[in-house]
């Protein structure tokens, strides 16, 4: 039997405990943060408003001065209807009479 003294330190076999903490932590922040990011653009709730009452005067003074015509109205409330049909389901449409501030308006 011969005597085994260590001569050197075992060589490592795979990356340190600090490189590996640095690793599940980087791979952790970006699935929470791409988690959050996805969450808030296709299901969280948001709140836009529709200023119907303005639009629909708007459209009428217009008509009155002779601005537009029966055509050119019906095609404008087309597009208004358009603009609401375009907003995605987890949008709520509130009046802007309802929405006191900091809510992101429909506009056609």
């Amino acid at each position: 039997m011969t005597d085994q003294t260590p001569d050197s330190a075992p060589a490592k076999t795979g990356p340190g405990y600090l490189l590996t903490i640095l690793i599940a932590l980087t791979v952790s922040a970006v699935t929470a943060m791409t988690t959050v990011a996805i969450y808030d653009r296709q299901f969280a709730q948001k709140i836009v408003a529709l200023d119907l009452k303005g639009y629909i005067r708007q459209q009428r003074d217009r008509m009155v001065a002779g601005e537009l015509d029966e055509a050119q109205l019906r095609k404008n409330l087309d597009t208004m209807e358009a603009a609401l049909l375009a907003v995605p389901a987890n949008h709520t449409v509130l009046m802007k009479e309802v929405v006191l501030r900091n809510a992101r308006e429909i506009r056609p």
